[in-house]
């Protein structure tokens, strides 16, 4: 007798399984905005879903969540005006958006004039097949970013956020958690859950899977689609018998590095320039 199972590795804090085909097991990829410590900071791990703005367990299909990463506009309205501010007031504030294809997946790079004429730049992305690359919207320092999130399906209908990050105390990561009205999403009546909706409201609320057929898509949800299309893209080359994007097979590959982060920037600077000019 024989019991079936699948090759695990525990890496920042979490464990990950492996469950395709043996013959196409990939390398298990190293991040190195976790990788590279300073002097007091250590890898936190947590599996309460950060990021969904509310529950562990997320009873909706995991792309509507997933394709709010590159969604640059609901930050200033849903967590700026619409309920009030849940990070930083300069979050509100509406920026200059481009977006781009990465190595790995979609980038959302956006720009922030602030009331001193510097510009917050910030840099967020989604990267195949489920990683959620946010930079901290609490902006307490202008650095890459330092927390990565697995957006795990369960089925269908329901998912939930793994996530490690760097901190100097156990706990830092559960503390970043967005706050409605003063409080949790946990600790919020049902008349403030419909008085200051957040990203559970906003993705639960449009059903178990929502029908793309029933969309007005807009220039604003760009984003959106380059990242529906890109998965599509990687669907159908799995199905020819392909490697999709972001899969490597050399154990002597460099981390992964990702550009995404908070930044500031003078308004003369090059980057800045471009996207707010354009």
């Amino acid at each position: 007798m024989r019991q079936p199972w699948y090759p695990v590795q525990e890496r920042y804090g979490l464990i990950f399984a492996y469950m395709g085909p043996p013959e196409k097991k990939p390398v298990l990829p190293r991040y190195d905005c976790l990788e590279m410590l300073e002097p007091g900071e250590l890898i936190e791990a947590d599996d309460s879903s950060i990021g969904s703005g509310g529950g562990t367990i997320v009873p909706c299909n995991w792309l509507q969540h997933y394709e709010n990463v590159p969604d640059a506009f609901h930050v200033p309205i849903l967590h700026g005006a619409f309920s009030g501010v849940q990070f930083v007031a300069q979050m509100g504030i509406v920026p200059k958006v481009k977006w781009e294809y990465s190595p790995t997946g979609v980038k959302t790079i956006s720009a922030r004039v602030l009331e001193d004429g510097r510009v917050h730049y910030r840099v967020t992305e989604a990267a195949l097949p489920t990683l959620r690359v946010v930079p901290n919207p609490r902006v307490e320092r202008y650095v890459g970013v330092e927390s990565l999130g697995w957006t795990l399906p369960i089925d269908d209908t329901h998912f939930r956020i793994y996530v490690a990050g760097k901190v100097r105390t156990k706990g830092e990561l559960g503390a970043k958690r967005s706050r409605m009205n003063g409080k949790l999403w946990a600790d919020l009546t049902p008349e403030e859950h419909q008085q200051f909706p957040g990203d559970w409201e906003a993705q639960v609320g449009q059903g178990p899977i929502t029908l793309h057929s029933d969309e007005h898509l807009a220039t604003s949800d760009q984003g959106v689609v380059m990242l529906r299309r890109l998965l599509q893209r990687q669907l159908d080359t799995v199905a020819a018998g392909g490697d999709p994007v972001g899969v490597s097979f050399d154990p002597a590959a460099p981390p992964v590095a990702f550009e995404a982060g908070n930044y500031i920037l003078d308004r003369s600077d090059e980057k800045a320039v471009e996207l707010l000019s354009a």
